[in-house]
Protein backbone atom coordinates (compact mmCIF):
# COMPACT_ATOMS: atom_id res chain seq x y z
CA UNK A 1 0.00 0.00 0.00
CA UNK A 2 1.67 3.35 -0.87
CA UNK A 3 0.64 5.84 2.34
CA UNK A 4 -0.39 9.21 1.37
CA UNK A 5 2.03 12.33 2.68
CA UNK A 6 0.11 12.84 5.78
CA UNK A 7 -0.17 9.42 7.03
CA UNK A 8 3.94 9.13 6.34
CA UNK A 9 4.24 11.75 8.69
CA UNK A 10 1.54 10.49 11.20
CA UNK A 11 4.17 7.49 11.21
CA UNK A 12 7.05 9.27 11.48
CA UNK A 13 5.33 11.83 14.78
CA UNK A 14 5.34 7.86 16.22
CA UNK A 15 8.53 6.75 15.74
CA UNK A 16 10.57 5.82 19.15
CA UNK A 17 14.09 5.52 19.47
CA UNK A 18 15.16 2.16 17.37
CA UNK A 19 11.91 2.25 14.99
CA UNK A 20 11.99 2.94 11.23
CA UNK A 21 9.65 3.00 8.49
CA UNK A 22 10.56 1.34 5.86
CA UNK A 23 9.48 1.79 1.80
CA UNK A 24 10.22 0.41 -1.37
CA UNK A 25 10.75 2.82 -4.12
CA UNK A 26 9.81 1.39 -7.58
CA UNK A 27 12.07 0.96 -10.26
CA UNK A 28 10.92 4.12 -12.09
CA UNK A 29 12.52 5.98 -9.14
CA UNK A 30 15.47 4.41 -9.16
CA UNK A 31 14.40 1.26 -6.72
CA UNK A 32 15.79 0.53 -3.80
CA UNK A 33 15.05 1.42 -0.30
CA UNK A 34 13.82 4.26 2.06
CA UNK A 35 14.84 4.11 5.79
CA UNK A 36 13.36 7.18 8.09
CA UNK A 37 14.34 7.12 11.85
CA UNK A 38 14.42 9.02 14.38
CA UNK A 39 18.84 11.08 14.83
CA UNK A 40 20.05 9.34 17.40
CA UNK A 41 22.76 12.43 17.58
CA UNK A 42 22.42 15.68 18.11
CA UNK A 43 21.20 17.77 15.30
CA UNK A 44 17.86 17.44 12.59
CA UNK A 45 15.32 14.91 14.30
CA UNK A 46 14.74 12.71 11.07
CA UNK A 47 17.09 11.02 9.02
CA UNK A 48 16.22 9.25 5.85
CA UNK A 49 18.73 6.69 4.21
CA UNK A 50 18.35 4.73 0.89
CA UNK A 51 19.96 2.12 -0.44
CA UNK A 52 18.94 -0.70 -2.57
CA UNK A 53 18.33 -3.23 0.10
CA UNK A 54 17.53 -2.74 4.01
CA UNK A 55 20.43 -3.76 5.11
CA UNK A 56 22.73 -1.63 3.13
CA UNK A 57 19.83 1.22 4.04
CA UNK A 58 20.58 0.33 7.63
CA UNK A 59 24.47 1.13 7.35
CA UNK A 60 24.05 3.78 5.00
CA UNK A 61 25.13 6.98 6.28
CA UNK A 62 21.61 9.28 6.32
CA UNK A 63 20.65 10.63 2.54
CA UNK A 64 19.23 13.51 4.07
CA UNK A 65 17.96 14.88 7.72
CA UNK A 66 15.67 17.41 9.01
CA UNK A 67 13.46 18.88 12.19
CA UNK A 68 10.26 18.44 10.16
CA UNK A 69 8.17 15.39 8.75
CA UNK A 70 6.64 16.77 5.90
CA UNK A 71 9.88 17.53 3.29
CA UNK A 72 11.12 13.89 4.26
CA UNK A 73 7.28 12.57 3.90
CA UNK A 74 7.06 14.34 0.71
CA UNK A 75 10.27 12.81 -0.71
CA UNK A 76 9.19 9.22 0.02
CA UNK A 77 5.52 10.00 -1.33
CA UNK A 78 7.05 11.79 -4.29
CA UNK A 79 8.20 8.46 -5.07
CA UNK A 80 5.69 6.22 -4.77
CA UNK A 81 7.30 4.39 -1.64
CA UNK A 82 5.35 1.66 -0.73
CA UNK A 83 5.59 0.94 2.89
CA UNK A 84 6.97 -2.45 3.72
CA UNK A 85 5.56 -4.69 6.63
Amino acid sequence: MIPSRKAIMAGMDKLQKDQSLRFTIPDTFGGGVALIQLNPEAGKRYILKVAQDLETARLAPPYWSHNKSEPIAKWVADRLGDLMS
